[in-house]
C-alpha cells in the first residue's frame, strides 16, 4: 500500500493536487499509483459537499472529519484541508457513519461492531466520533460488545474545540452527530497502536464520592468543583461566551484514573457548573473510582509517547505503509509550539507518510488490556498492507 498526502485552502486547490497526482501514476516511477481512500480533514464544514463530488468522480471512498488543527509527516499545517491518499485494496476496508439520531452512542457502537465482524474475520477499527455530550466510553462497549473485547480500536473526537461543532461526512452520507468508522481486515492489513501519556501523577488520592452521568458532584465528599480549583488553580477556567451557565476548563492537566492493570487512564475535566459546583469528566466517572492530578509536562512526556513507537517498530511492525495520529488537543494548549517535536518524533520512526489532527479525546490501548476512551493522549496506529 502506497500513501501521499494533499492540501490545500480550498476544495479546487485539493482537487488540481489530486488530478497532477493522479496524471503522474504514468510515469515508471510512480508505479500506477491510483488511490481508492481518502482520509480527509476539513476546517469548513461547507467543504464536505465538493470534496464529496471530487472524490466520487475519482471513484475514491471518503472517510471524512471535522478536524481544524491537523498535521502531517510536515508538521502543523495552516492548510483548511489535508488529505490523505491511500491505494488500499477494496475488498480489505469498509466505511461506515452511524448517526446517533434516535439511537444511543452504545447502539452506534454496537451497529458499526456488527458491520464489522460481518464484513471481516478479525476487523480493525480506526474511529471518530462526533459530539462530546454523548458517552464515549457507551460507544466503547458497545463496539466491543459486537465484534470483541480485545478487538484494535485508535482514533479520536472530531470536531471544532472552539464549539464542538462539525460534519462528519462519506460518499453518500453525512452527519453532525455520529460515529465514523474505517473498517479494516487485520488478515490483509497489519495495524499497530497504542494510546500513550506520558503525564505523571502527583498527590494521594481522591475519591468520587457522588456522580450522575459525566457529572462528579463530590470528590471526598467535598462539592467536586472547589477540589478541582483548588489543586489545579482558577486559571484552568476559562471565558465562556455562549453563557450557558457551564464553565469550560482548560484541557490540560489531566485527571489520573486508576485502574487494575497499575497504568491509569486520563480523563480531563470539561465544565464547571457553578450551580451545584460539580464537574463534566471526559468519558464519565463512576462513584468509588480513583484519580490522582497530574504534574506540569515536560520533555519526559513526549519521550514516553515517541518511545512507545519505536518498541512498536522493533517487536511488532519493522515497516508501515502510513501513520494515523490522533493527538488531544489539551497537548497543544499545554506544550504549545514544543507539540512539534512530540509530532516530528513521531513521523520520524517509521518515515513514512503520516496524517492526524488534534482531537476531543482519543482511542485506543494502553497497555496489553482492552482499548479505552480517554484523554490527553496520543493514539497512533501504524498500517501495512499484507
Amino acid at each position: 500500500m502506497k500513501a501521499k498526502s494533499i492540501q490545500g485552502k480550498t476544495p479546487s486547490e485539493i482537487q488540481k493536487a489530486l488530478e497532477e497526482i493522479i496524471s503522474d501514476a504514468s510515469q515508471p516511477n510512480d508505479q500506477g499509483f491510483k488511490p481508492t481512500l481518502a482520509i480527509i480533514m476539513i476546517s469548513n464544514m461547507d467543504d464536505a459537499e465538493p470534496l464529496r463530488a471530487i472524490c466520487e468522480n475519482q471513484g475514491i471512498t471518503i472517510f471524512g472529519v471535522t478536524a481544524p488543527q491537523n498535521f502531517t509527516d510536515q508538521g502543523i499545517t495552516d492548510s483548511d484541508i489535508v488529505v490523505m491518499l491511500l491505494d488500499i485494496k477494496p475488498e480489505n476496508f469498509k466505511i461506515v457513519l452511524n448517526d446517533y439520531e434516535g439511537s444511543s452512542a452504545y447502539e452506534a457502537g454496537y451497529n458499526a461492531g456488527i458491520t464489522g465482524k460481518s464484513a471481516f474475520k478479525n476487523p480493525g477499527f480506526i474511529i471518530s466520533p462526533l459530539d462530546f455530550r454523548i458517552s464515549y466510553d457507551g460507544l466503547i462497549k458497545g463496539l466491543t460488545d459486537a465484534a470483541g473485547q480485545d478487538i484494535l480500536i485508535a482514533g479520536g473526537g472530531s470536531g471544532d474545540p472552539a464549539d464542538f461543532t462539525g460534519i462528519l461526512f462519506t460518499n453518500d452520507v453525512s452527519s453532525k452527530g455520529g460515529l465514523l468508522a474505517l473498517i479494516l481486515d487485520q488478515d490483509k492489513v497489519a495495524m499497530s497502536g497504542l494510546a500513550v501519556s506520558g503525564w505523571k501523577p502527583v498527590g494521594t488520592s481522591k475519591k468520587i464520592t457522588k456522580c450522575e452521568g459525566t457529572w462528579a458532584l463530590t470528590i471526598d465528599h467535598e462539592p467536586a468543583m472547589h477540589v478541582i480549583q483548588r489543586f489545579l488553580g482558577n486559571d484552568i477556567v476559562r471565558d465562556n461566551p455562549e453563557g450557558s451557565g457551564f464553565i469550560p476548563t482548560d484541557l490540560g492537566y489531566p485527571l489520573q484514573f486508576e485502574r487494575a492493570s497499575g497504568n491509569a487512564i486520563m480523563k480531563p475535566a470539561l465544565f464547571f457548573n457553578p450551580a451545584d459546583k460539580s464537574v463534566m469528566i471526559a468519558g464519565g466517572v463512576n462513584e468509588g473510582d480513583q484519580f490522582r492530578f497530574s504534574l506540569p509536562p515536560d520533555f519526559d512526556v513526549i519521550d514516553k509517547v515517541l518511545e512507545s513507537t519505536r518498541i512498536s517498530k522493533e517487536k511488532e511492525m519493522p515497516d508501515a505503509d502510513v501513520l494515523l495520529v490522533f493527538s488531544c488537543v489539551g497537548r497543544l494548549g499545554t506544550f504549545g509550539p514544543l507539540i512539534s517535536t512530540e509530532i516530528e518524533g513521531l513521523a520520524s520512526t517509521w518515515g513514512k507518510p503520516m496524517i492526524g489532527y488534534f482531537s476531543l479525546g482519543e482511542f485506543g490501548k494502553l497497555d496489553e488490556g482492552r482499548c479505552e476512551f480517554q484523554g490527553t493522549t496520543v493514539s497512533w496506529v501504524a498500517l501495512k498492507e499484507k
